[in-house]
């Protein structure tokens, strides 16, 4: 498996270095309402090098199983306190990643990202989907401008000339569809590069689960005051966002 792994590195360390790599994971829901979550988290790992050292998770997975832990994958929510803190040991020793990620405090955004009626005034309801689409678009173009700018304007010696989009494909055919036209055009029309869009299983790749698990770090720590699992990654923070924090209105 190791050497399997090792050729992989090799191959992407000739073949794509200048290739970056966004692993993209999300936490709340859509409900804006006490109800709902209090924050809608969007959160990204980005890397030029998604294979390097990866081993250690694989060995971490093989490790549980020999202890009578079954894993097939990492996914912090679902995860034991015991499984949490060998996976983040082994993501603070990565340091070939950056995290970025915005938060948005839903009852503090504006009505007009979420109202079930058409932003033009008229008095046509719009799909609960289209509203899911028009306030996903605001967090995900936010997160897609810090991270991608701070490659492309502040580091252009890199010489970054692909991007490749990772997300959970948990998500509908539909925002499946949605999220891959408004990244792409975004991304095209404010840095003129036409990013690769997938979305795959996180289990299926070993950095949407580190992705996951910085997400469910940053949710502990704005939703829960939790700051430990945050203190095992703050220090690969690039960007964190707090979008609507001027805001002094709150609309539910």
């Amino acid at each position: 498996m190791f050497g399997i792994i090792k050729l992989m590195e090799d191959s992407v360390g000739k073949n794509t270095r200048n290739t970056l790599y966004i692993f993209i994971d999300e936490s709340g829901d859509f409900n804006f309402s006490p109800a709902g979550s209090t924050y809608y988290i969007l959160t990204a790992i980005s890397t030029l090098d998604p294979l390097s050292s990866r081993e250690q998770m694989v060995d971490l997975k093989y490790k549980l199983l020999g202890q009578g832990i079954d894993r097939d994958c990492f996914h912090a929510t679902e995860d034991e306190q015991v499984v949490r803190n060998e996976v983040f040991a082994r993501v603070k020793l990565l340091n070939d990643f950056e995290i970025h990620s915005v938060i948005a405090e839903k009852r503090k955004a504006n009505l007009s990202l979420y109202e079930r009626y058409s932003p033009d005034g008229s008095s046509k309801q719009l799909k609960k989907e289209q509203v899911e689409e028009r306030f996903y678009k605001q967090i995900c173009e936010t997160l897609i401008q810090y991270l991608i700018r701070g490659y492309l304007e502040f580091k252009p010696s890199l010489g970054i000339n692909k991007i490749v989009v990772v997300q959970d494909q948990v998500m509908t055919k539909r925002k499946r569809e949605f999220v891959t036209k408004s990244v792409k055009t975004y991304v095209k029309d404010r840095f003129n590069l036409v990013p690769y869009m997938y979305f795959h299983q996180s289990k299926s790749d070993i950095n949407c689960q580190i992705a996951d698990y910085c997400c469910w770090a940053m949710k502990k720590k704005w939703k829960d005051n939790e700051l430990r699992p945050y203190e095992e990654i703050k220090d690969k923070v690039e960007s964190e966002f707090n979008i609507f924090s001027r805001g002094q209105t709150t609309y539910y």
